[in-house]
């Protein structure tokens, strides 16, 4: 089905295809390296294990993308680029993120014509779900052991 819908496509639509793709993988790259680079900053080992856990969602969400991409003739982008040393405002802004995540895949499952994109997009969507949970679990596990995040 995949290969049939984008034979369908424009090349208009193949190039959004290819943004939204693009866009969706760098994004789950910087969250995975963000959350990676908290973990080790953390004294307890069952949060360290809970972000360990959300940025290997992370990086198989940008796997499973960067497959679609180079399925398009798409080249994936470089990772991006961190702080040397994220901070907790910035972690606290990644748990934002993961909120407007669900809601961007949600609506990309949605406008596309494919149902194996279709299904993807969902997939990440409901595995970023988790991740709202569990940075919710760390952050206000962190805020009983320290006073604040």
């Amino acid at each position: 089905m995949w290969a049939e819908w984008l034979k369908r496509m424009t090349p208009k639509q193949k190039d959004r295809l290819l943004e939204v793709l693009t866009e969706r993988y760098v994004d789950e790259l910087h969250d995975a390296a963000l959350v990676e680079e908290a973990a080790e900053g953390l004294p307890y080992e069952h949060l360290r294990a809970v972000l360990r856990r959300i940025a290997a969602r992370e990086r198989q969400h940008a796997e499973w993308l960067r497959a679609k991409i180079r399925e398009l003739g798409g080249t994936p982008p470089p990772p991006p680029r961190l702080p040397a040393a994220p901070t907790w405002k910035e972690v606290l802004e990644a748990f934002e993120s993961e909120k407007a995540d669900q809601v961007r895949y949600l609506e990309e499952a949605y406008g596309v014509g494919d149902p194996e994109l279709r299904e993807l997009f969902a997939r990440i969507q409901r595995e970023e779900e988790e991740n709202y949970r569990d940075l919710l679990e760390v952050v206000t596990r962190m805020e009983s052991h320290t006073g604040s995040a």
